[in-house]
């Protein structure tokens, strides 16, 4: 009979057991045990205990894993302990018979779980659990002209490299927008940018963790309009899609109730690709207001993809769009792969284009 557990119910199996099983479940994206430590680990909201680790053994042997990384989520100033699902699989020669689903059975009963980014099965299987889907993450993308899309065309048709994604420097000021170094240099008064939504936390220990863990990977740059709320802001960086150098906003915020503040953030966003000379934007939208600005502004949406989460959600399930809750690229794994599917961790802050 297959044995469910959490990790910090057992002593046989540890963070080296999901750094091998990643490797042979995901091998495009192995080696994974500096991204695996980096989210188990020095993950600032992470217990000691593991006790969002789930694995399944059968006759002895390590068969399914399913780890929800910490990413408290927060609601009108309150902070609501989460966690974020990732790596949910069974080998091979185990599927079909089960497994997964009492595997999923198994945690979807224990935390509050959100994840994104499942494959149509795994969204039924969760579904059916008691997971409810709360919304969309939608990924859009936008080229910064007809001349750059040619030029593309022209380099690819050559052969010809990118510049590395490390090469490119970054100012300090755009717009009123102004360039964040460290996380004590953050306002953020509140906990949260507004009423009655659903958000993965951004306080300084989340900032100090994901966006400066080493320099010169993200770009943080905060509103210098400053007052008893917390100040606009966007990260973003340089990244390498379609064969040519991007501008991805992986993170950003602003108050629902000033759609004008949302409009100025992407202005600058704009500006700042202009002078990096980079092809376009891509940048992801869980929300009605941000998906009907990024359309009315020349925007296309190429993904699309399901939210689902265990957090007691009090707004009823529906395919609309709405502005009940916000995540974004920076949640999950979304951010963190390159072109190729592998991790973009490195603490050099080289990202390799090849």
């Amino acid at each position: 009979m297959p044995h469910y557990f959490r990790f910090s119910e057992q002593q046989k199996y540890g963070l080296s057991t999901i750094n091998e099983f990643n490797d042979i479940c995901f091998p495009f994206r192995r080696p994974h045990i500096a991204y695996d430590r980096y989210r188990f680990v020095e993950n600032p909201f992470a217990a000691t205990e593991k006790d969002y680790l789930y694995g399944v053994e059968k006759d002895g042997k390590y068969i399914a894993q399913m780890l929800s990384m910490p990413a408290p989520l927060s609601l009108n100033e309150n902070e609501i302990p989460a966690f974020w699902g990732q790596d949910y699989c069974v080998l091979e020669d185990y599927r079909g018979i089960g497994i997964g689903k009492e595997l999923a059975n198994y945690y979807l009963k224990k935390d509050h779980y959100i994840a994104v980014g499942f494959s149509p099965k795994s969204a039924v299987i969760h579904q059916k659990m008691g997971a409810r889907k709360i919304g969309y993450l939608d990924s859009y993308r936008k080229w910064g002209s007809t001349f750059l899309k040619i030029k593309f065309l022209f380099q690819r048709g050559l052969k010809i490299n990118s510049k590395k994604t490390s090469d490119y420097q970054f100012p300090e000021t755009v717009n009123d927008f102004e360039r964040i170094k460290t996380a004590d240099e953050l306002y953020l008064p509140k906990l949260n940018w507004n009423k009655n939504v659903l958000e993965s936390i951004r306080n300084k220990a989340y900032f100090e963790w994901r966006f400066f863990y080493s320099s010169d990977v993200y770009f943080v740059y905060q509103s210098n309009e400053k007052s008893d709320k917390n100040a606009v802001y966007f990260v973003c960086k340089p990244y390498f899609y379609k064969g040519v150098n991007w501008l991805k906003v992986v993170d950003y915020r602003f108050d629902n109730t000033k759609p004008d503040e949302f409009r100025k953030l992407l202005s600058s966003i704009e500006m700042l690709r202009k002078r990096m000379k980079l092809f376009g934007v891509l940048v992801s939208s869980s929300q009605k207001i941000s998906n009907e600005t990024l359309r009315k502004t020349g925007f296309t949406k190429y993904k699309h993809e399901i939210v689902l989460t265990t957090f007691p959600f009090t707004h009823p399930e529906t395919d609309e769009e709405h502005n009940h809750f916000i995540i974004s690229f920076a949640d999950s794994d979304l951010d963190m792969h390159n072109h190729l599917g592998r991790f973009n961790f490195e603490k050099s802050g080289e990202s390799a284009n090849q």
